[in-house]
């Protein structure tokens, strides 16, 4: 039997429906510390393992975003709906996941200043990732270019190259991915893998620093465009 659930919040309400069982299924909601997103709904497409989430933003974040319920070996792909009301353009938008903090296969990175209590990166060994391997495709409308991490001790996405303007809507493709980590067996008085887990998301910013040679290499591009453009207003 196929399964379909949704989940709608807003302005403090919740409503999920599901018709059919199944042994899982993810559910998804705002966590207590988000403060960019004012909007959020789910839902979920088991025939297609597919988790759509509709995002209205008011504010600049960080969205957080709490996700639960997916099995060990699925690849889920995630279709995201993101529209802009916060009055700034956006020029880039940073992803990172997080998890439970405690487990014994955390070797991971020191947590960002956005972690909220109880919640550390997420490491290569945890199972936990944006399905890495899977070929899933990372794409978005508004923005060109990605960026990822997920062979450390931080599991991130930031998609940049683009501008989401004030009022627009953008829709992103990636995918996730929560398997039993390699420190599963022995993770004594907690249960593997590691749920739930955060998606943050933080508009105008990057997981990282760019390397100086890709700062070269902006700088080149809009000198490059700067001589384009004053050559053609020369020639008028």
């Amino acid at each position: 039997m196929r399964l379909s659930i949704r989940t709608a919040i807003g302005s403090g309400a919740f409503l999920l429906a599901a018709v059919g069982a199944a042994n899982a299924v993810p559910v998804s909601s705002l966590h207590p510390n988000n403060v960019g997103i004012s909007s959020f709904g789910f839902s979920f497409d088991a025939g297609t393992n597919t988790i759509t989430l509709r995002e209205t933003w008011t504010g600049t974040g960080p969205g957080i975003v709490q996700i639960t319920g997916l099995e060990n070996t699925v690849q889920y792909t995630v279709v995201k709906i993101i529209t802009n009301s916060s009055g700034t353009h956006w020029t880039s938008f940073a992803q990172e996941l997080l998890d439970p903090a405690g487990f014994a296969d955390d070797t991971d990175d020191p947590a960002p200043a956005f972690a909220p209590p109880g919640f550390t990166s997420s490491n290569d060994t945890d199972g936990l990732s944006f399905a890495q391997g899977s070929g899933i495709p990372r794409t978005s409308i508004a923005f060109g270019s990605t960026a990822a991490d997920e062979l450390g001790g931080r599991d991130f996405l930031d998609f940049f190259g683009g501008t989401l303007l004030a009022g627009g809507v953008d829709t992103m493709n990636f995918g996730l991915s929560d398997n039993n980590g390699v420190g599963s067996g022995v993770c004594v008085g907690v249960v593997c893998p590691n749920q739930p887990f955060l998606l943050v998301q933080r508009p105008n910013a990057l997981s990282v620093v760019p390397q100086p040679s890709t700062l070269v290499l902006l700088g080149a591009g809009l000198l490059v465009a700067a001589f384009v453009a004053h050559r053609r207003i020369v020639a008028r």
